[in-house]
């Protein structure tokens, strides 16, 4: 297959055309540039925080991709030969009278145009010469022989061929996997004088320890799961404390052990920790202050904290 270097050009030229269009446009309608980092970074963070983006943005970015491969596709297509195949003409041959027998004149029939290249011409019955044949012909052979119709048993029923008997084999189901529980992880902040709640799910995301203390402050914490996951269960937290309370602030912190991503996690208000040991070692000086007469306002953020957690267990 040959290289066609004027589609290669036309290919590098329409996609210059298309990203310059497409700076262009998401500069001008949105502020965005396409050839920024820093931008994407940003996106990046308002989709992992469930953040709205208009719905434009995306609807553009889909219909310049379409367009681009669309018109590669046009550029780099391959072009299909049209192959005609001649038209096939057929003709009796004559002797004629004075002319040696070795000599023919070679008459062609009218001229008739087919539309099927594979179609021949073929000549009426009454000019077409006498045909000896050295053996008679059976009045019957050029007719298609009568089908053979051959006799059905049993009233042309078909009984299906049986069965071998085999082993029974049952399906095997897999147990659904079931959250794991971490008892040294609410000893640890019971014993710190923290009230440990139930763990729920949020956004898909098991949470290991939900604790709340003085002061309207909660802990959450995570085992195994990235900062990022944590981060987004944060975010949902703070949305609903936004939106449900009018002037009281919950401080919130966040921490994971054994995090995938420990090594590249870019937020720096969520603690990681290695193992227990560590957390434990951490909690020793984070006591939660002894609880005084606040008139019942504890008990009221603890029975908000167990609303928000069943409702967070519906969505």
């Amino acid at each position: 297959m040959r290289i066609r270097y004027d589609n290669i050009l036309l290919g590098i030229l329409w996609l210059l055309a298309m990203t310059l269009g497409a700076s262009f446009w998401f500069n001008t309608a949105y502020s965005f540039d396409i050839f920024s980092s820093s931008h994407w970074q940003y996106l990046s963070y308002m989709q992992a925080s469930r953040m709205p983006v208009r719905v434009g943005f995306y609807i553009s970015m889909v219909i310049i991709i379409f367009a681009t491969i669309f018109g590669l596709y046009l550029i780099a297509r391959p072009k299909l030969r049209k192959i005609r195949l001649p038209i096939m003409k057929t003709g009796r041959t004559t002797t004629q009278p004075g002319v040696n027998s070795d000599t023919k004149i070679q008459q062609s029939a009218p001229d008739t145009t087919r539309s099927d290249a594979s179609t021949l011409d073929l000549l009426p019955a009454e000019n077409q010469p006498p045909q000896t044949s050295a053996r008679p012909q059976s009045p019957y052979a050029s007719t298609r022989p009568p089908r053979l119709v051959l006799p059905t048993t049993n009233s042309g029923a078909i009984h299906p061929a049986p069965r071998q008997a085999g082993p029974n084999i049952q399906p095997q189901t897999t147990p659904t996997p079931q959250p794991q529980d971490w008892p040294e992880l609410r000893e640890i902040f019971a014993s710190a004088g923290y009230v440990v709640k139930p763990a729920p799910r949020i956004n898909g995301i098991q949470i290991a320890l939900l604790a709340i203390g003085t002061n309207e402050t909660l802990w959450i914490g995570g085992v195994g799961i990235k900062t990022t996951d944590m981060r987004t269960a944060i975010d949902r937290l703070q949305q609903i404390f936004s939106d449900t309370l009018d002037e009281t602030y919950i401080d919130v912190t966040g921490f994971v052990i054994a995090a995938p991503d420990a090594a590249t996690s870019e937020f720096t208000d969520i603690l990681m920790f290695n193992s227990m040991s560590e957390l434990r070692e951490y909690m020793r000086d984070k006591s939660n202050p002894v609880l005084t007469d606040d008139d019942g306002m504890f008990d009221a953020y603890s029975d908000y904290i167990d609303a928000v957690i069943s409702h967070i267990g519906k969505i």
